[in-house]
């Protein structure tokens, strides 16, 4: 049930308590009183009546309760044009992926920036994985004109260290510190809750950044003994449970008494996000039925002419195709005719004399329906959604790139949802970062997934250190728009117009300082003589390295060493440490007028008894002789002739 309160009933509300706190610091002011929460709940239901009204029209509207007047045999076909509406308007506003950046807080910041703005990326993947808000909000702020979001520290989720051992025993202390530990490193201990504005009143004299928002909602009365003992309620039914909170306190009413007194919750700040597109109008006395306006507010009777119009030629179409059947003849055998008629596909009917079937004629439907029709189409998507904004090319776009062209120009649109997501996702990160800094108090693991790939960070308080500025940019593109500014920031900064660490962040890369340094890494691993020495280390770690040396009853060090290098010579041939590798050390030296005849050839040596020998022995012997040849043998040393 439903409770209302009436100030005067519940002794009114101390006007120099208003005054003291709204002139307090949000982080100073005194304690809640009970009867300041019961009056302030009261005056603002009524504040908000008619507020509540123009929700639940949108609401009928998108799931399709409402009405419209037609004949008492006509039918009511409800055009699901709103929910369309919402759908893509929410399809605008939340792309998979989130452009968050954070400023540095200083000269000597940009390290502790790009860690906050990774680890800002993650929280919001984890946040939408354990639980989801973003289509929820952006629905809500599309239909009523604003949205709420909780974001609160699970305690649930967040283990405590157990308690050190009396006896000074601290074996199996350790163990259990170290599980703690373990799964704090995983677990995730923040979430996320979308409100429906219509279970809310909030401070409308502070818009931007209200000082207090209370939630109200039907619970059962035994959930709330179970969690408050000493809340003095029934014990049976459903009562109203009320969460009042402020930028530094908490408490919980119910069945207008204290379930839980007011006590500092220290978050620093009010734990509430607001979207607020600003689509409605601010006026005298900061009426929230004006201020706060969704898409479809204003187009409700256009919305019904639609339906009606779509029913009324529907009804026509009906009356068409099964038009009404007229029988004429004397009674009684007219009747019988009648129950024997048939109207299946190929059926054959027996008239008799004097008895006549005739088909009434109707109209085919009026193309003054067809007109108004388009007319109301047009006029909806002119106020809320174009259909191009949806992907249907609209008439008389000759190509895919002018509909490209008109789908970025109806998204205009959805700019001031799309701005309202922003701020609120900056708000959301701020309440994130002081629930770490300030209730928490200890570092945070995340892992997500971004539109680079995974990723994962950890914070400490000690990172954040108050700076909870940050921005999102939602940026819904495609693969094809995406592929497009990374070669246009690519080729700006090959040309010189950009540094590269500009190019990095405008190409979508939030941790530019950090893949620069991989990159300078590579580029050290790159080097001819870092390259040396890797292939060196490599090479001395190949298996097929240990056997030939266990073959040949090599075991010093200095042989294995030989056969790497051998390796690195010959590029890759497998060789043993002989005279018949080939280098400028083992050979003899030559003169000038040698040098002069010598011809170029890429033979390369072999080793002995492999394919390649048995394939140049071949070779030497079947060829044409001209004289002394050296011909490799497998009964000669290697090397000699």
């Amino acid at each position: 049930m439903t409770m209302s309160y009436n100030a005067s009933s519940q002794g009114g509300m101390n006007p120099q308590e208003e005054i003291d706190r709204e002139s307090a610091n949000p982080l100073e002011e005194s304690l809640l009183s009970l009867e300041w929460v019961q009056s302030t709940l009261a005056s603002s239901r009524g504040e908000f009546k008619e507020f509540y009204e123009n929700c639940e029209e949108a609401e009928d509207f998108y799931l399709s309760n409402f009405d419209f007047s037609v004949p008492e045999t006509g039918s009511q076909i409800r055009l699901g044009t709103a929910h369309s509406t919402i759908n893509t308007l929410v399809a605008h506003v939340t792309p998979q992926f989130l452009d968050i950046s954070v400023p540095p807080p200083g000269p000597k910041g940009q390290v502790r920036a790009e860690l906050l703005e990774k680890f800002l990326r993650g929280a919001n993947h984890m946040l939408e994985q354990f639980s989801p808000t973003r289509r929820e909000t952006a629905k809500h702020m599309a239909l009523y004109g604003i949205s709420f979001e909780k974001t609160e520290f699970a305690a649930n989720r967040w283990e405590d260290f157990p308690e050190p051992p009396e006896d000074g025993d601290v074996s199996d202390y350790k163990e259990k510190l170290q599980d703690v530990l373990n799964r704090r490193n995983i677990n995730w201990p923040i979430t996320s809750t979308c409100i429906n504005p219509k279970m809310m009143v909030w401070d409308t004299n502070n818009i931007q950044n209200p000082r207090w928002v209370m939630h109200f909602y039907e619970i059962d009365a035994s959930w709330v003994n179970a969690h408050f003992p000493s809340w003095e309620g029934p014990v049976e039914g459903t009562v109203e449970f009320v969460e009042t909170w402020t930028h530094s306190q908490v408490c919980y009413m119910a069945d207008g008494k204290f379930a839980l007194e007011p006590k500092r919750h220290g978050y620093k700040t009010l734990p509430f996000t607001m979207y607020w597109p600003h689509t409605g109008l601010m006026t005298e006395g900061n009426d929230p039925s004006s201020l706060y306006r969704g898409i479809l507010h204003g187009n409700f009777d256009m919305l019904r002419a639609e339906s009606r119009l779509a029913s009324q030629y529907l009804d026509i179409v009906g009356n068409s195709a099964w038009p009404t059947r007229d029988f004429r003849g004397p009674p009684g055998i007219t009747e019988q005719v009648m129950e024997q008629y048939e109207e299946t596909p190929g059926a054959k009917n027996f008239l008799p004399q004097n008895v006549n079937v005739e088909r009434a004629i109707t109209p085919d439907p009026p193309s003054s329906i067809v007109i108004a029709q388009q007319m109301m189409q047009q006029a909806i998507e002119s106020n809320t959604a174009p259909a191009v904004s949806r992907g249907e090319r609209p008439t008389g776009a000759a190509s895919g790139y002018h509909t490209a062209v008109l789908a970025g120009i109806a998204a205009l649109n959805f700019g001031a949802y799309v701005e309202a997501a922003q701020r609120g996702l900056q708000d959301r990160n701020s309440v994130i970062l002081h629930i770490i800094e300030n209730v928490i108090q200890d570092k945070v693991t995340v892992f997500g997934k971004t539109e680079t790939g995974p990723l994962d960070a950890i914070v400490r308080p000690n990172d954040i250190r108050g700076h909870y500025v940050n921005m999102v940019q939602l940026s819904p593109t495609s693969p094809e728009e995406q592929e497009r500014k990374l070669n246009l920031w690519n080729n700006l900064w090959r040309a010189g117009f950009v540094d590269h660490d500009t190019s990095l962040r405008k190409a979508g890369v939030s941790n530019a300082l950090e893949v620069r340094s991989k990159l300078l890494a590579e580029n050290f691993l790159k080097g001819e003589q870092v390259q040396q020495v890797l292939q060196g280390e490599a090479a001395r770690r190949v298996p097929l390295l240990q056997q030939l040396v266990e073959a040949t009853g090599m075991t010093s060090g200095q042989e294995a060493e030989q056969i790497a290098q051998n390796i690195l010579n010959t590029q890759g041939e497998t060789q043993l440490p002989n005279a018949g590798n080939f280098s400028s050390a083992n050979q003899p030296a030559r003169s000038p007028a040698t040098e002069a005849g010598r011809v170029e050839t890429n033979t390369r040596p072999v080793v002995p008894g492999s394919l390649r020998e048995q394939e140049l022995v071949g070779r030497q012997i079947a060829g044409q002789r001209t004289g002394n040849r050296r011909v490799p043998t497998s009964d000669l040393p290697p090397g000699m002739g």
